[in-house]
């Protein structure tokens, strides 16, 4: 449904109208009499969000609900602002640290913000599009996973365009000078957000660009008029983090009930579907979908492999730390693995990335040295 619904922005099947019942608004309208074209006598929409409320205007058309899995969401029309989110969800020592992350990130580097919802130039989007996919897939292969994301990356880069132009998406991105570090593409419909694919460059782990990119999104989504933020379905930390709310997607079963065959076959499929996620329910509560999940991560675990960064790093009381060096640059290509490192010195830190300068060893291999304005750090990296 969400696909339809989202992305590709057709009709839906014998509903006249769907009606948000949080934001208080009708969110779909199709005045098209041959909804269903005349054809399919049973049809099941599955990803039905519990909060949109859908009208057939046609009585011999009966809809069986089920509840499946669960979505989060943030009701933005109960706060003011982001600081009265933040005050009523976080405690102060809390909204310290979001506060923290932003200035030390800021501090490091030369950060800019950016929301393309409107319009984005075509070239901006292509090359936006390209260092997207790179980011999910070198954050997956650290991750040893497989992304579905990126089994459909061909439909995003395809519907974003237009949908941004329409001002039915927004690309959020964080910027150090040119480069993005962190990119969001969530669609939108009616006032409602949807958070849809997010990914980060893995180098600045340590600033938590998740929390200062989502606190940047949720002031674009105030000042836009956005009343929820839909996280969508899937356990994820962050979401259970972040959200106040949570609601039901569902699978909804529509059969003509003036056709036997299809009335029964109608109960029938509803019946199986209920007894699925039931069952569901109770090997959940035995724990017995850890054991899936531990299974699914096995059994698509990402093919490309790449050996995992391991190194020490040590803060040296002499600033003289020998003569046996040779100074280099970050931006050399062959040094790229100093990078999340040398980030990570900064972050503890707080200095700039255009005040430190770094040093090789010439007399111990992988043995390197960042030299800021506070403080030298000795990092060594470890053979596996």
């Amino acid at each position: 449904m969400l696909s339809i619904f989202l992305e590709n922005r057709n009709a839906l099947p014998l509903y006249a109208t769907l009606f948000n019942t949080i934001s208080n608004e009708e969110v779909y309208k199709n005045d098209d009499s041959k909804l269903n074209n005349g054809k399919a006598q049973v049809v099941c929409i599955y990803d039905f969000p519990n909060y949109l409320k859908g009208n057939i205007k046609n009585s011999q058309w009966k809809t069986n609900t089920i509840n499946s899995f669960k979505g989060s969401m943030i009701v933005l029309k109960n706060y003011t602002n982001v600081e009265d989110y933040l005050k009523h969800n976080f405690s102060s020592k809390r909204r310290s640290k979001f506060r923290t992350y932003q200035k030390r990130l800021e501090t490091a580097f030369n950060i800019t913000y950016k929301t393309y919802c409107g319009h984005i130039d075509l070239e901006d989007y292509e090359t936006l599009f390209k260092q997207f996919h790179a980011l999910i897939e070198r954050r997956f292969v650290e991750k040893k996973m497989k992304n579905y994301d990126l089994t459909r990356w061909d439909v995003y880069h395809k519907i974003a365009y237009p949908l941004i132009q329409n001002k039915e998406a927004a690309l959020f991105v964080i910027y150090h000078d040119n480069k993005p570090i962190s990119i969001c593409l969530n669609l939108i419909r009616g006032h409602v957000i949807y958070g849809y694919i997010r990914a980060y460059d893995i180098d600045y782990s340590k600033f938590y660009l998740g929390f200062i990119d989502f606190i940047k999104q949720l002031h674009w989504c105030f000042e836009n008029d956005i009343k929820i933020f839909d996280l969508l379905k899937g356990s994820y930390a962050y979401k259970a983090y972040l959200a106040n709310d949570e609601y039901y997607f569902q699978k909804h079963v529509i059969y003509n009930t003036n056709n036997l065959l299809a009335k029964v076959f109608g109960q029938l499929l509803s019946f199986r579907i209920k007894s699925f996620y039931r069952l569901v329910g109770l090997l959940k509560k035995c724990d017995v979908d850890k054991l899936y999940h531990a299974f699914l991560n096995f059994r698509y675990r990402n093919e490309v492999t790449k050996k995992p960064l391991h190194y020490t790093s040590i803060k040296l009381k002499d600033h003289n730390f020998g003569s046996d060096s040779i100074k280099i640059q970050l931006n050399d290509n062959q040094y790229a693995s100093l990078k999340r490192p040398v980030y990570d010195y900064l972050y503890k830190s707080q200095e700039s990335v255009k005040d430190i300068e770094l040093y090789k060893s010439t007399t111990h291999a992988d043995t390197f040295f960042v030299k800021g304005n506070k403080s030298v750090q000795q990092i060594s990296f470890l053979q596996p």
